[in-house]
């Protein structure tokens, strides 16, 4: 038994360092998304800040806006920061946002071992664990956006990491150490993304009904924390503290600047663009509340659905009968299956805060990645239950999620480095109608095309967006890319277009990026050559 469960942690640590591995070799693979190069700003931004308060004779090595007067002050750059030591005596940006590629996804990869835990702890099973951890990490959107998407992917992390410390804290009975730790973790998501509060909402909500379960059904139930009001005044004070400490605009006077933060991201509306839905170019106002939904059903794994339809059915059947029994079922409810309430909560509840409020989400469902983790988590708990009450079907289903989890490996092979622009065997034959590079990743490769195919030593190429591909590009590379004000080459990613072809006039296309039959890049040339 003993060598069995050294075998395991063996088995475990070495699937973690191949994955590892395999992130330091292709992560110089992706472009640079629209968003990086204004992320880094804000790092720097409130890296200056805190040297001016420190007294810290320091140059940050760019010329950046005081944190009080920068547009995006209320944004956590937290975990950014140690990103900063590729800032430091460098000036090739290459480098800098090649090692912010490599730091988001080791932080990525923490998030995943910290969901592997979570799964353990809850299933005491290391292979149901290692199921959940593949269908995070081998999602493939996840898999590409975890190297240059330092905000959404990085929120999925600390995501993972709250769920872990939640599970923890409360399986300890609220012992200190957890507390701690729990509200070090939330604070930090809600650093990154303020949705990440959630986790202490719902934790102060579960004080509150351990506390009244106990109250009102001593004999039947007993609470599991003994001091609820010290627990929960605990939990908020040390959460505020955390966030305030974390959050440099919030120095100077903290009871305003919690205000504002919260103010600003319960009605964000600073982005003014469009989105591609459903073969529609609408406004973010224009948004249907079954935007969220649609994205998850053309995007996540049919395999991945399948299981979590089977979960919901499995869930109302126990519901229903659970109910025929009177108040000690709802003790049961409450105790037996307070993770799953949990995790329906953390899904739920964001999704219905985006609708009741309209909050503003950019392209894709990128924004609401974080529904992932604890959507898996309820696969899981369906598998359990399958494996455990009902082996037949559980069996039937094997072949499916083996199946899937290999087709999966095989389709990230074959496209990589497109994953970004995943739709499952339902929606690629939609994706035309939905926004696909949004991102202009994919400028890169196409530059990388023109770079091979072009005999000329010199020649011009339009890219739409940014031209942020450049960083990436060697010094003998960039001088041969000039500017003209009509230029050989234009690129489309088709950011805010529908359908497969696109025509510019004085222009052909002479080659394209393809991913499940639809385009990802054009490159088209000046008819007529120069």
């Amino acid at each position: 038994m003993k060598n069995r469960k050294r075998m395991t942690k063996c088995l475990i640590v070495f699937v973690f360092a191949v994955y590892l591995l395999v992130g330091i070799f292709i992560y110089q693979d992706y472009g640079i998304s629209a968003d990086e190069p204004t992320e880094r700003i804000s790092t720097l931004v409130n890296v200056k800040y805190i040297f001016k308060i420190l007294g810290i004779d320091k140059e940050t090595g760019i010329e950046v806006p005081d944190l009080t007067e920068y547009k995006d002050k209320y944004y956590g750059t937290f975990l950014q920061m140690p990103a900063m030591i590729f800032e430091f005596h460098n000036e090739n940006l290459g480098f800098v946002f090649w090692g912010r590629h490599l730091y988001t996804f080791i932080l990525c990869l923490i998030g995943c071992a910290a969901f592997f835990l979570l799964c353990k702890k809850l299933l005491k099973s290391d292979l149901f664990a290692m199921m959940g951890t593949a269908m995070i990490a081998l999602y493939p959107r996840f898999f590409s956006e975890q190297f240059y998407n330092i905000k959404d992917m990085v929120f999925v992390a600390t995501f993972m990491i709250a769920m872990f410390v939640s599970v923890e804290l409360i399986e300890s009975k609220f012992k200190w150490n957890w507390i701690f730790c729990f509200s070090a973790a939330t604070a930090v998501s809600a650093n990154v993304r303020i949705v990440g509060i959630i986790f202490l909402m719902l934790m102060l909500g579960y004080l509150f009904v351990d506390y009244l379960a106990g109250k009102i059904w001593p004999i039947k139930y007993k609470s599991q924390c003994a001091h609820p009001f010290i627990c929960g005044g605990s939990l908020l004070l040390l959460f505020l503290s955390v966030f305030v400490l974390i959050l440099p605009i919030t120095w100077e006077n903290p009871i305003r600047g919690i205000y504002d933060v919260f103010t600003k991201f319960s009605n964000f509306d600073d982005w003014n663009s469009t989105i591609v839905f459903m073969g529609k170019v609408i406004h973010k106002e224009e948004l249907p509340w079954y935007y969220v939904p649609v994205w998850m059903l053309i995007s996540v794994p049919v395999w991945y659905l399948i299981l979590f339809a089977a979960a919901i059915v499995t869930g109302i059947c126990v519901f229903v009968k659970k109910l025929k029994v009177e108040e000690k079922s709802i003790l049961e409810l409450f105790s037996k299956y307070k993770y799953i309430i949990w995790c329906i909560l953390l899904i739920a509840g964001p999704w219905l805060g985006i609708v009741i409020m309209h909050s503003t989400l950019y392209n894709g469902w990128r924004h609401c990645y974080f529904m992932l983790p604890p959507l898996v988590l309820l696969i899981l708990f369906e598998v359990e239950y399958l494996f455990w009450e009902k082996r037949k079907v559980f069996l039937a289903f094997l072949p499916v999620m083996i199946i899937g989890a290999i087709l999966q490996i095989i389709w990230i092979i074959n496209n990589h480095p497109y994953e970004m622009v995943y739709f499952n065997n339902v929606g690629k034959h939609f994706a035309s109608s939905f926004d696909r590079d949004y991102w202009h990743l994919s400028s890169l490769q196409a530059v990388r095309y023109i770079l091979e195919v072009e005999e000329d030593d010199k020649f011009s190429v339009e890219t739409p967006g940014n031209d942020f591909y450049r960083y990436l590009l060697t010094d003998e590379e960039r001088e041969r890319i000039i500017e003209a004000d009509s230029p050989l080459y234009k690129i489309e990613t088709y950011r805010g277009k529908t359908g497969n072809e696109v025509e510019m006039d004085g222009y052909e296309e002479i080659y394209s990026i393809l991913v499940d039959d639809f385009k990802v890049a054009t490159i088209f040339k000046k008819n007529g050559g120069n």
